[in-house]
């Protein structure tokens, strides 16, 4: 518990024990095919053993939820991301191409677990979640990603298809298989209370491991003689989660007030587009860039994360639960 709580703090302590390798060891190279594996299978699989995919198939029958995600996830998102990229990055197209990458990639474990928190809709974030994520390997990934990043940086669709299918639709597969394998031999219960909680210690040790070798490389002594430019990206990302929030808030209040959809599921479009998934969009990094492109892609996924978990546990504090309360009180 105290390592996932804590987890934003071992990011930011292995990414500095990297770039400190680099400046005074001089670093290492770490082979792609390696950094890869890693991705794959200890930070990408855990998460697919822990996500229902089939949840979604259950839930057709409410598109309002869906429509208004996919709207705020595909349209809204990749737009206020490439406004804040041209605004801040026009001169480092690396940068920007990790910031319209984030954007491309939504939901996360953090969706549900602060659904949870607000007394908001969980149902609804169960099969959001997946959904987006499907959405994004069939459509953002293959389709809008090269459409916006292809303007400053070349992107060879066909990689991104492949990569899509190498780090996110086998381990898909081989996640889903394992899961209903453990609850058809071992039960719910054993799944929920020994395998759920432990997948994503393991999903975040890998991510630490990978930080650092990408971190360590040695082609980063660029990065670090660039070091102004890496704490400049910090402005769009910033600007980019502000506005989506802002968006995503203004919107779920427009919908709850026509009673398009209640306060609970409104909630859960806030964090299903604010929460974005990091694990992911570093696979796709690694996968589809060389690995010093990789680096440069991944700070800012990196700064990302840094951004978006206490943001998140910020407003799930101060804003979720009140929301919700407010808004059974005045039905009442």
């Amino acid at each position: 518990m105290f390592f996932k709580q804590h987890l934003h703090y071992f990011i930011v302590c292995v990414l500095l024990a990297g770039l400190v390798n680099v400046y005074f060891l001089g670093g290492f190279n770490t082979p792609k095919a390696y950094l890869i594996f890693i991705v794959v299978a200890f930070v990408i699989f855990p998460v697919m053993i822990n996500t229902d995919f089939w949840e979604i198939f259950d839930h057709f029958r409410e598109p309002r939820p869906v429509f208004c995600s996919i709207i705020l996830n595909f349209l809204i998102s990749p737009a206020i991301a490439f406004m804040a990229g041209s605004l801040f990055l026009r001169d480092q197209p690396l940068l920007f191409t990790g910031l319209i990458l984030i954007s491309l990639i939504p939901t996360s474990s953090m969706s549900m677990a602060w659904t949870s928190f607000s007394n908001a809709n969980l149902a609804t974030a169960l099969y959001l979640t997946p959904l987006n994520i499907l959405f994004a390997a069939f459509i953002g990934l293959p389709l809008i990603f090269p459409l916006l990043a292809d303007q400053f940086i070349e992107i060879n669709t066909l990689m991104i298809v492949r990569n899509i299918i190498t780090v996110f639709f086998i381990p898909l597969i081989i996640g889903g298989i394992l899961r209903k394998l453990i609850i058809r031999f071992k039960g719910d219960a054993f799944f929920s209370s020994k395998i759920q909680p432990n997948v994503g210690i393991v999903s975040g040790a890998g991510l630490l491991v990978l930080i650092f070798l990408v971190m360590s490389q040695e082609r980063n002594a660029m990065l670090l003689e660039n070091y102004r430019a890496l704490v400049f990206a910090v402005i769009p990302v910033i600007l980019y989660y502000a506005l989506m929030y802002a968006v995503s808030v203004f919107w779920m209040k427009q919908l709850v007030s026509r009673h398009v959809i209640d306060s609970k599921k409104g909630l859960v479009l806030v964090y299903t587009s604010v929460a974005r998934h990091i694990n992911i969009a570093i696979a796709i990094a690694l996968s589809s860039f060389t690995v010093d492109q990789g680096a440069a892609v991944m700070f800012v996924l990196i700064i990302a994360y840094l951004v978006q978990v206490p943001g998140l546990a910020f407003f799930a504090q101060k804003f979720g639960k009140n929301f919700i309360m407010k808004t059974t009180d005045a039905s009442l």
